[in-house]
């Protein structure tokens, strides 16, 4: 026996087995379960014997929606997150000028939030950002990733400058005397990156290893990450190149499922052409679902909604596919064997990928194609109703409450609002739902969204939002482990504690059963365990 935990709460989120006192672990996999007497006799001579003290252990946690890679480059960034004016991310800009005009770079900020800003609401333009500096090209970016804000020097340097409303190919806006206002959206938002934004492969397996670290940390043993063409516009094989080197070298401590994103039919198929397949496994990477990227964001306007924005009556957001563009797209990864997974916020957006889904579905009928929405933010009954009827999982953020119940109701009004971030709903449907923190939007931290998940307040002790929407505990773990390892097909593999499969799981330093809910802030995670393998230990 390699590794026995004994004196503990072990929850196993399995029915058939829920709760045991001690567990035995053997070549990465869990042996037995049972009381202390039964897996202390296991022992042998070379066992590691640990003394739980009471503490708790869970099945590890999963985030099923981030951005691994992306989140890690964040951190060469300005950090706009705790900003609460414009003006204190003026002087943070402002600080780093002479040394970026020095070194002939850029000034990245990142993860501002104009809402939670108390001198103004407004999103910074060109205007706005030239008087930071009109000789150094500055771009930032609001935390949701949809819009970035550039000035006049940084428009010129990414080519945008002459671009015109009435001829531009390109998701941005103008002002009104005709020139780019500075604000840059979605596909375009992320092709500016390349301006500034190159990495070697080295430097890649650093940035990915440290946040896997990061994770690990947080308990989580797996992510589901989008990777590709997110950084630079053409970084599929360097980004592959650097998670293969990373599990030869045993560098990669967490498994990452990654959502192959890819805004092109020509990327996706030049991406098939290299022989990859759904399901393929170089050591702890994975590929997954081919995921679309099909609106923005709330908080921007860009969420494609039915109707116009009850607080900006002169915009629906934006659709980022065409209909036959996005079926076309949807209909090659089918073939190859993919199952799908759409970014969704806007009921429009949603109600597009709904019917893709049902007309490749019914086109090229599987036994079991686990397609799946993220976000599920803004819908109605009627929508969620297809969730059941297609066997689609659903990949909520339960997180999103602590900034988007301030706005939804301003968006869409109450009525609509009340229908949308229902995860009580999905769990009465029987609806297979996994949980997520879209980092680097949020933290990825699993204990706050348990939470938020239960609770439905905007913060600890906050304000409530429909709390009848909201789930039990069990049902929040089970989102962030058991149902988690269904999205990804791996449930006969982890997801829960039980005989045969991997010893995959986390130690926490108090039974969050028996505590204050408000109590999850502040639990800490002692040790999490991949495959037998301790990759933290606090």
């Amino acid at each position: 026996m390699d590794t026995i935990f004994y004196n503990g709460i072990i929850r196993t989120m399995d029915k058939a087995y829920p709760q045991a006192s001690a567990i035995a672990i053997k070549n990465g996999v869990v042996l037995r379960l049972g009381s202390d007497e039964e897996i202390l006799a296991l022992k042998e001579a070379h066992t590691r014997l640990i003394n739980l003290e009471g503490k708790l252990i869970l099945p590890g946690f999963s985030d099923t929606h981030l951005h691994l890679l992306f989140y890690a480059t964040f951190k060469r960034r300005i950090d706009l997150v705790n900003t609460t004016t414009y003006s204190e991310s003026v002087q943070l800009c402002q600080a780093v000028v002479a040394q970026a005009r020095a070194n002939h770079r850029w000034i990245v900020g990142c993860n501002f939030n104009q809402d939670n800003w108390t001198d103004t609401n407004k999103i910074p333009d060109r205007h706005d950002l030239d008087a930071i500096a009109e000789d150094v090209p500055i771009c930032l970016q609001r935390a949701c990733g949809h819009i970035v804000c550039l000035n006049t020097k940084a428009l010129q340097l990414a080519g945008l400058w002459d671009e015109r409303a009435d001829t531009t190919k390109q998701t941005m806006d103008f002002g009104p005397d005709g020139l780019p206002n500075g604000y840059v959206r979605e596909n375009t938002a992320m092709c500016v990156q390349s301006c500034w934004e190159r990495y070697t492969v080295s430097e890649i397996k650093d940035l990915l290893e440290d946040a896997c670290r990061e994770a690990a940390s947080k308990g989580i043993v797996q992510v589901h990450s989008d990777d590709f063409n997110l950084i630079a516009d053409d970084d599929l094989e360097g980004v592959l190149q650097a998670y293969r080197e990373l599990n030869e070298e045993g560098r990669l401590p967490i498994r990452v499922n990654e959502q192959i994103r890819f805004r092109r039919l020509e990327q996706l198929q030049r991406f098939l052409d290299m022989g990859y397949r759904a399901n393929d496994t170089i050591g702890r990477f994975k590929f997954g679902p081919i995921k679309f990227l099909c609106d923005g964001s709330l908080g921007s306007h860009s969420a494609a909604m039915r109707k116009p924005y009850l607080n900006d009556p002169g915009t629906k957001g934006l659709l980022l596919f065409q209909d036959e563009e996005l079926y076309e797209l949807a209909k090659l990864a089918y073939t190859n064997g993919f199952h799908l997974v759409a970014h969704c916020i806007g009921d429009a957006a949603l109600e597009q990928m709904l019917n893709t889904i049902d007309r490749v579905s019914r086109e090229f009928p599987h036994a079991d194609r686990r397609n799946g929405i993220i976000h599920c933010q803004i819908m109605d009954e009627r929508q969620q109703d297809r969730f059941k009827e297609m066997n689609l999982v659903a990949y909520v953020q339960p997180v999103f409450l602590k900034a988007d119940s301030k706005v939804v109701d301003d968006c869409v009004g109450p009525e609509l609002g009340r229908q949308s971030y229902n995860w009580r709903r999905y769990e009465e449907l029987g609806v297979h739902m996994c949980g997520g923190s879209d980092c680097p939007v949020e933290p990825m931290d699993v204990l706050p969204n348990l939470y938020y998940a239960v609770t439905r307040r905007d913060s600890r002790n906050g304000a409530e939002w429909y709390p009848e929407n909201g789930v039990t505990l069990d049902e929040a773990v089970e989102m962030f482990t058991k149902e988690a390892a269904y999205a990804s097909y791996d449930e006969a593999r982890y997801g829960t504690l039980t005989v045969g499969k991997f010893a995959d799981l986390v130690v926490l330093d108090h039974d969050i059963y028996t505590q204050p809910l408000e109590e999850l802030f502040d639990t800490r995670v002692m040790m999490t365990m991949v495959e037998g393998e301790v990759v933290y230990e606090r």
